[in-house]
């Protein structure tokens, strides 16, 4: 049975200084894009996480998990993040996660094979987990994976080792992409078990559950870089649960958690050699160094950054049939007239019907009255991406049509992640960074 560890923090891009890191990981609430009829919310969950060190070989420090302040108009929250448990959402719970598996990764050249593979980096010091893809040739997602990594499993490897997590029906897909490319590399790929005396599952917590999971329910730990409030764990498999006192809730409230923030998950969401890595914001999670050599896929990967051009990104949406979206931030899963997968999403006119013309978004996943769409920022957001702009406007309603019926949809702006898009891609933004990094180190 291998060792167990605490919770380390992941490692993030070395593009970006520690500070602006450290800003970057103070979480505030979500926004909703305002439409005419819904009422304007100027300040929202103003959650905060404690400042925390992104770097790999700094102490863990303990997330306080979010503080709700009440400042709109209206007196009501305007924030997934305060979700009302009788609308059938679960704000603090654990899960374990079914439909992700691990594959075994150990040899003298794993860390510099695993290093030309994805879009993070890899060395053989790295001993904390992190999150990271595989690109083919042209640029586009293969897999979105956690590296697990930590010191007692190169302790008992003798050498560099990690376990690669990934979606479940992608296991045997990955591991001939692996073998592929191994040619005469010094490395052993293998299953994880997921069930008896060395098996091990990955599991996930939010909300506040995250500070009651014990060393003795886990083997490693991180919080998730891609949203606040997430938290991602390893436990051998005969655990029950990762939290004493604390049973697990079915996998969908994880879903459910997930798309309030906006992240995608899987070959089902992130779908196979269709999109860039930056347009399921693998680069705002720190999945991506910018920095780094050679790897598949970093020719269009670095001119994308060069361009410094995303026109369009994965963003949580809600939904709401036959009418102007209500401000309530409850989550009803409940829901029944829920768009379809690959639905089109078009902006409404004046009587409510969708405008002919170009999509302005697409529907990747909904549960209820919340999903995930990818969106065209121009023109679904007030977020600028190019000098020639976009179509939005402040007011405007968009739709999606399900059996016949228009539903109203409104994307959802986080704070959080509109200032890690600023810092990582806005040129202003790094050179304020830079310059308050410099001033900093004068000081030291």
């Amino acid at each position: 049975m291998i060792s167990r560890t605490q919770a380390v923090p992941f490692r993030t891009s070395k593009y970006v200084c520690d500070l602006c890191l450290i800003n970057i990981s103070v979480v505030r609430g979500a926004r909703p894009v305002t439409t005419r009829g819904f009422a304007t919310a100027t300040a929202h969950d103003a959650s905060r996480a404690r400042a925390q060190s992104f770097q790999q070989k700094r102490p863990t420090q303990t997330y306080r998990g979010p503080k709700s302040i009440n400042s709109s108009r209206n007196g009501r929250l305007h924030s997934y993040s305060t979700l009302n448990t009788t609308a059938q959402a679960v704000t603090t719970g654990v899960a374990p996660l079914s439909h992700r598996r691990l594959i075994s990764l150990s040899g003298p050249d794993a860390a510099k094979f695993l290093h030309g593979l994805i879009t993070n980096n890899v060395d053989s010091t790295r001993l904390s987990p992190f999150y990271s893809a595989f690109l083919d040739a042209r640029g586009r997602v293969l897999w979105d994976v956690f590296i697990w990594v930590w010191p007692e499993l190169v302790a008992k490897e003798e050498h560099w080792a990690c376990y690669i997590e990934v979606d479940a029906g992608e296991v045997e897909a990955l591991k001939k992409h692996l073998k592929r490319h191994k040619l005469r590399s010094k490395l052993a790929i293998k299953d994880v078990p997921t069930e008896g005396t060395e098996g091990i599952r990955v599991w996930a917590a939010w909300g506040g559950a995250h500070e009651r999971v014990k060393e003795w329910s886990e083997i490693a730990g991180l919080e998730d870089p891609r949203a606040p409030r997430l938290y991602r764990y390893l436990a051998n498999a005969d655990r029950e649960t990762i939290v004493d006192g604390l049973q697990p809730v079915d996998e969908k409230f994880y879903h459910v958690e997930r798309y309030i923030h906006g992240v995608a998950e899987g070959p089902h969401e992130i779908i196979r050699e269709a999109a860039l890595p930056m347009e399921v914001n693998v680069d705002l999670s720190g999945g991506i160094d910018f920095k780094k050599g050679c790897y598949v896929g970093q020719e269009l990967t670095i001119r994308t950054k060069h361009t410094g051009v995303v026109r369009k990104r994965i963003l949580p949406v809600r939904f709401q049939p036959g009418g102007i979206i209500d401000a309530s931030p409850d989550v009803n899963l409940s829901l029944q007239q829920q768009p379809t997968s690959g639905a089109e999403i078009k902006a409404l006119d004046e009587e409510g019907l969708m405008k002919k013309g170009r999509a302005t978004g697409k529907i990747i996943a909904a549960i209820g009255n919340v999903g995930i769409a990818t969106c065209r920022l121009e023109n679904m957001t007030p977020m600028r991406v190019s000098a020639e702009g976009g179509t939005y406007k402040p007011g405007m309603q968009f739709g999606v049509e399900v059996d016949g019926k228009v539903v109203h949809v409104q994307p959802v702006l986080h704070d959080w992640f509109v200032r890690r898009k600023e810092v990582l891609w806005d040129r202003e933004e790094r050179k304020k960074a830079r310059l308050v990094t410099q001033d900093s180190d004068e000081l030291d």
